[in-house]
């Protein structure tokens, strides 16, 4: 009985080899086939690449579907939440019941922990939230911008045991968002302060159970909290640069190591028939000329820009008027507090927004994070608070 076992053993292994050795003769004489037809005239070199390009893409097709991340359960929820400021900016003894409780709430029902990258971090809901997370045992990090280091907030959470991590070069780490165990990231243009949250106008999303998104803030968190690479030092590993999720187009872009003009550029060439913007900043040339592109082309634009620095001669709240154009309306948010989102909106369905202002600091210098995102209900949400802030607004300075 022992011989049989082992002389079917030798034979399967065998017969094992001989499949493998057939296969990779078969590969080799395939490969051979594609270099003898490559289409047209070029040098071995280029027959190399084309023939080892064709076979990665044979060999995919002979695999099977790709594997793709699923949310850990199914939920009847939406898998976004977009939440808006009521900026009234009452006297500080009075500032409650904001963003800033619910953000708090999200943080203290933490399983496993929460990570944070935050520009500017002292609300004290938020940052009670984090100490309690610590005192039970849980995992708490935090990465914000060296100018803010000795604030007594962040003071505060290191007398209490959190880790703080800041950046100390002197780009800006203008990140806002936070992971919350394995299933939630917030991410918007709201710095999680007391002006943050009641004096100004951000938005800040919770996204739930997308684990993409999950992966790629992880990735980026865990870039600058273990490995303090920040600014142009940081690699260029987010996983899910684009991907599907229920029917929405997604990209998640984080600069510097990956330039998001020329995403946010194609994105805009796509728009037909409006595009509608919320800019805290907008300095990018690339950006605003390709706006104008689009104008030219019959697009309906409307602008809205923070009044404070809005008449800088680099600004685009003056060089989207110099042209005239009919269909290009530009205005200055004169609403209570500052205007801080940076979101541009593209035929009522792809919005663009996160921490990035369109500018070449935030392009090429500040660690940031944007994402573009084809859902008509998420740029929907967008809009409406877009259609708030317009009619308030104040015509330029041309119009």
């Amino acid at each position: 009985m022992r011989k049989g076992r082992i002389t079917q053993a030798w034979y399967n292994g065998v017969m094992q080899t001989r499949t493998k050795v057939t296969s990779l003769l078969l590969l080799v004489g395939l490969f051979l086939i594609l270099l003898w037809v490559y289409p047209g005239e070029g040098s071995w070199q280029d027959r190399i690449w084309w023939g080892l390009e064709t076979m990665d893409q044979w060999l995919a097709t002979q695999e099977g579907p790709e594997a793709t991340l699923q949310p850990a359960a199914a939920s009847l929820e939406p898998w976004w939440q977009a939440y808006f400021t009521d900026p009234t900016c009452p006297p500080p003894e009075q500032r409650q019941d904001g963003l800033d409780v619910q953000v708090a709430q999200d943080i203290l029902a933490a399983q496993q922990g929460v990570d944070m990258a935050m520009f500017d971090l002292e609300v004290p809901t938020v940052v009670d939230a984090l100490i309690q997370l610590e005192r039970e045992g849980k995992r708490v990090r935090v990465v914000t911008e060296s100018d803010h280091e000795d604030q007594r907030s962040i003071r505060r959470l290191r007398r209490h045991g959190v880790s703080v991590v800041t950046d100390k070069r002197r780009g800006f780490m203008h990140n806002k968002f936070l992971i919350i165990d394995d299933g939630v990231v917030w991410t918007g243009s709201m710095n999680l302060t007391s002006n943050g949250v009641y004096c100004n106008h951000n938005n800040f999303v919770r996204f739930d159970s997308v684990p993409q998104l999950v992966a790629n803030y992880r990735s980026e968190m865990d870039e600058m909290y273990e490995r303090r690479l920040f600014g142009t030092k940081s690699p260029r590993n987010t996983p899910y640069e684009r991907f599907t999720f229920q029917n929405a187009q997604i990209q998640n872009i984080f600069a510097p190591e990956t330039s998001a003009v020329p995403q946010i550029a194609r994105t805009l060439a796509t728009a037909q028939e409006e595009i509608a913007i919320m800019a805290f900043s907008f300095t990018s040339r690339t950006l605003g000329e390709t706006v104008l592109g689009r104008a030219q082309a019959g697009v309906l634009v409307r602008a809205l820009f923070e009044e404070m620095g809005a008449e800088n001669e680099t600004s685009y709240f003056v060089r989207l008027q110099r042209d005239h154009y009919p269909n290009v309306v530009v205005k200055k948010a004169t609403d209570t507090g500052i205007m801080h989102h940076k979101v541009i909106l593209i035929d009522h369905r792809v919005v663009i927004f996160g921490s990035y202002n369109f500018t070449d600091s935030a392009d090429k210098r500040n660690d940031e994070n944007v994402l573009i995102i084809e859902d008509p209900g998420l740029a929907q949400a967008f809009e409406a608070e877009f259609e708030t802030l317009w009619a308030a607004g104040e015509l330029g300075v041309f119009q």
